[in-house]
């Protein structure tokens, strides 16, 4: 009988040995390989830096478009706010580009560089360029759809009504490759040239920002062509 006593409490004893050992195994485990994520809606990137033990995960962007957050702030994340990850886990954000309400300004009897530079600054893309006969300068602004003082959405885009003039003006198309997407911008306009669809490409060990691609590179074009870019993502 003692002997069986005997075993029946070694048996106890093992039992809850390993149960309050797995619980411990449990606990160190998890507070070393796993993370609570926390809220990074609303936030911007240099905010994200402060988070305490945000470097127990890799937070990368995984894109950016409008919203009603401020520009430069986070309106999505994924995995979700609270959400429990192991360790080095990778926690895509996407950045808010601002709110895409636009209201058209008065463009008329304005150049096309002008108009373009405002519009490029202002985030809303220049979807079709037309000509017209005119009196007034080549490239000159006569009208735009939509009309003075009617709301659009930026990723909509406008488009322009330009006067035409007998002798319509060439350029060539400058190489911008290798160039920051400012600078490309930039170069274009002060050719007459406009800046189309902005399309970003993964290049690997290559800065974000890089134009890489552009349409019509050396080509003679007239005054006002739209010129699409590919930038490195």
């Amino acid at each position: 009988m003692k002997k069986y006593l005997a075993y029946l409490l070694s048996c106890i004893l093992i039992v809850f040995i390993c149960f309050f050992s797995f619980n411990i195994f449990l606990k160190t485990y998890f507070n070393k390989s796993f993370y609570s994520l926390p809220n990074l809606v609303g936030m911007n990137l240099k905010q994200i830096e402060k988070i305490p033990s945000i470097d127990k995960v890799n937070v990368i962007i995984a894109g950016n478009d409008f919203s009603d957050l401020p520009i430069g702030t986070i309106f999505k994340q994924n995995p979700a706010p609270e959400k429990v990850v192991k360790e080095g886990r990778t926690v895509r954000v996407w950045l808010s580009k601002g709110k895409d309400d636009y209201t058209m300004p008065d463009f008329t009897n304005k150049n096309l560089i002008e108009v373009s530079a405002k519009l490029q600054e202002e985030g809303v893309k220049i979807k079709k360029v037309s000509y017209t006969s005119s009196n007034l300068p080549y490239n000159t602004v006569l009208a735009t759809t939509p009309s003075l003082g009617q709301n659009t959405q930026k990723n909509k885009g406008v488009s322009l009504l330009l006067s035409n003039s007998n002798s319509v003006a060439s350029v060539e198309v400058p190489d911008t490759i290798g160039f920051t997407y400012e600078e490309a911008t930039n170069e274009l306009i002060s050719k007459g040239l406009i800046v189309g669809v902005v399309k970003e490409k993964v290049i690997p060990n290559l800065e974000k920002g890089i134009v890489v691609e552009t349409t019509h590179i050396g080509e003679t074009v007239p005054a006002g062509t739209i010129i699409d870019i590919v930038v490195s993502y």
